[in-house]
């Protein structure tokens, strides 16, 4: 067995596991076994979700906006729903809502940390492979990562953002462009459109930071958000083109669905996930397809719980008592009124991220009620924008409404200790098997309890937004001072002291951020991510104990965090503590095997143990299911020129130099010239 050892300034392997410290680090049943599959109709469904989407910036609903030739044309042939309300002004739970058809309460993915969907919990992907159909999805940003549970009934999930780590404000996660969603789901298509399928294309580029690419960032200077939706039309239309092209279109229900809109200022707040306004709300939903009129326009309201029953009796299935929603079929071919003028509203995001107040609301056609420390409620016929609180002179409808809430939410659960899960029942067995006896302690959220009403802390939204501005103009002291005074402002603000944090750690001050993240735990503000972003920092300071106990801690409240996982494990590799590193790498695999750095880590403890076989296995698997990563191929070629294969070894170091971002790497690169010069002179 070819031995190895982390030793010598000609093997890499060792600064390589430095420069790791730094970075964030059921079976298919066959339709003749399953008598669903007996009644099921012979036709196929392309479900579109569309992040972060404002209905008004698209120009088949509005005037102002993004010019948006494929929905419209879309929109043109089917059915447009004027008014779509979405449940949630945040992705993952509003995207478990449209897949289960559930409220936030009954499906119990509720916010965006620490919170996941039951692998038992019915979707429409569970119930669509369970009757023979090809499950596929392809998503555009880590948010949606597959061990949030979002990922359950897809045979094909294809999350994967190799080469990208979480290292940035609270709320950026890695994403991908719309253009890598599009060509995925194109070859999925192509190999798989003779089958009848369930496709879900997840685009992601219309999220903060704006940034489309060209000609669209040119055309759209002064309106970035627009230029993203529109760049994201022109892929979806090649998506829709392709379809066609595979003569698909006319057994294919095509469903378009925003999952939240974007304030844009509107209300104080720049993004969303902190109000219940029809600005992060309302959001664009198309149908075209077999069974839909052409040039239809529904004014009802209609809810983002609706996707899921539609789809369902679209393929003569049924959604299971879980859905809430109601199949909108009589809507769209009677015109006659089904029971979804009532809209449940909740955000928690408040409460877990700001330290304020939770809200709730209930939007009908007409009213629009927030249940909040001041509650609000809008007559929405006469004040669409939402800015007259008229709840004074309509209490009797306000109390009606709010009746209609707590019968969602549950009138026990006025002030409810909610206990997050990050990870389902059979994970944590999963996870226990490898040793890890506490697989995620349950944190409890307050609700109801005595908290700001956020309406009444705009100042700091606009302080945080101001940081973020001045982060992006390299200005780091100048955001440290804003957030300074912020956190003067708002002491208790866990994602204020993220941003704190974050700036010092843009200036390389990664005591001072210690410091930050440390007075936050002190003050019980937050939890897991400000362990784990703590012992990242300790990483990088080289104080392996201290980084060590940190991420222990933050893997406890949140094993879902693998990013985190990734860094225990290679700080576990640094200090020797292979089996620790070992389970830590396989505690991201059960949960992701599509994690290439996971894959990575084995491997490097393969190495450690003299395991060259296994090691180049492990190597080669990272590759596999993340093509972008760049560790791997370092290692593969450091594995054949220890075992002497100089030709295989200057391919993989060949490989890396071209890949590797010399931002990251550059360090690194006239040790593995001179050993691709090694090879050569061998």
């Amino acid at each position: 067995m070819t031995q190895f050892r982390i030793v010598s300034s000609r093997m890499l392997w060792r600064p390589f596991l430095c420069l790791l410290a730094v970075l964030v680090i059921s079976c298919h049943r066959s339709e003749t076994q399953n008598p669903r599959a007996k009644n099921a109709r012979d036709a196929n469904i392309l479900l579109i979700t569309l992040d972060t989407t404002r209905a008004d910036h698209l120009s088949c609903y509005g005037l102002h906006g993004a010019r948006t030739p494929h929905f419209d044309a879309l929109a043109a042939r089917g059915v447009r729903f004027a008014h779509a309300t979405a449940q949630v002004p945040l992705t993952l739970p509003s995207h478990a809502c449209i897949m289960t058809g559930a409220y936030p309460p009954e499906h119990g993915l509720r916010d965006m940390g620490g919170f996941t969907l039951a692998k038992n919990h019915p979707t429409i992907a569970s119930i669509a492979q369970a009757a023979g159909y090809a499950t596929a999805a392809f998503v555009g940003s880590r948010v949606l990562a597959k061990q949030f549970g979002i990922a359950n009934g897809f045979e094909t999930y294809d999350d994967n953002m190799s080469g990208q780590a979480q290292d940035a404000l609270p709320g950026v996660f890695p994403e991908r462009r719309a253009s890598v969603v599009t060509d995925r789901a194109l070859a999925w298509l192509k190999q798989n459109g003779g089958k009848r399928f369930l496709l879900w294309a997840h685009y992601y580029d219309p999220h903060a930071p704006y940034d489309p690419p060209e000609p669209y960032k040119r055309q759209y200077a002064k309106d970035l958000y627009s230029g993203e939706i529109a760049y994201m039309d022109e892929q979806v239309g090649r998506l829709l083109d392709g379809l066609e092209q595979q003569g698909l279109g006319s057994r294919t229900l095509v469903v378009v669905i925003g999952d939240h809109g974007e304030s844009l200022g509107e209300h104080g707040e720049m993004t969303h996930g902190i109000f219940l306004y029809d600005s992060t709300t309302h959001v664009p939903f198309i149908m075209a397809g077999p069974d839909v009129a052409a040039g239809k326009v529904i004014t009802e309201q209609v809810r983002s719980i609706d996707v899921m029953p539609t789809v369902m009796e679209f393929l003569n299935l049924a959604p299971g008592v879980e859905a809430q929603g109601v199949s909108l079929w009589p809507l769209i071919r009677e015109g006659r009124r089904v029971g979804s003028n009532y809209a449940y509203l909740e955000t928690l995001y408040p409460r877990t991220y700001m330290g304020w107040s939770e809200l709730r609301g209930m939007r009908t056609d007409a009213w629009k009620l927030i249940v909040a420390p001041r509650p609000e409620l809008y007559n929405l016929q006469q004040d669409p924008q939402e800015t007259n609180n008229v709840i004074a002179r309509y209490s009797d409808d306000a109390r009606l409404l709010q009746k209609k809430v707590w019968e969602i939410a549950g009138q026990q659960n006025r002030q409810e200790k909610l206990v997050s899960g990050s990870v389902d029942a059979q994970t944590r067995r999963e996870l226990e098997s490898l040793g890890y006896v506490s697989a995620g302690t349950p944190h409890e959220i307050e609700l109801g309890t005595h908290a700001p009403d956020p309406k009444d802390r705009v100042d700091i939204l606009r302080i945080q937004h101001q940081a973020q501005e001045l982060l992006n103009q390299k200005s780091y002291k100048s955001a440290a001072q804003v957030m300074e005074e912020a956190l003067k402002r708002d002491p208790r603000n866990p994602t204020s002291h993220l941003f704190l944090a974050y700036t010092y750690e843009k200036m390389q001050n990664f005591a001072r951020a210690i410091q930050v993240y440390q007075h936050a735990i002190d003050s019980n503000v937050g939890a897991d991510q400000m362990y784990s972003r703590l012992g990242k920092d300790a990483l990088r300071l080289h104080q392996l104990d201290k980084a060590i106990a940190a991420m222990v801690r933050a893997y406890q409240i949140n094993p879902a965090d693998l990013d985190n996982l990734r860094n225990l494990g290679t700080a576990y590799l640094q200090v020797g503590r292979m089996d620790d590193a070992e389970k830590t790498f396989k505690a991201i695999t059960v949960q992701n095997d599509s994690y290439a750095a996971a894959w990575n880590g084995v491997g490097l403890v393969a190495i450690q143990r003299n395991d060259a076989n296994s090691a180049r296995d492990d190597f080669e698997k990272a590759l596999e299911v993340g093509p972008d990563e760049v560790e791997p191929l370092l290692n593969l070629g450091l594995l054949y020129k220890k075992a002497g294969d100089n030709r295989q070894a200057v391919r993989y170091f060949e490989m890396f130099l071209a890949k590797a971002p010399k931002s990251q790497y550059g360090a690194m690169f006239p040790d593995v010239r001179e050993a691709i010069h090694e090879c050569s002179t061998q």
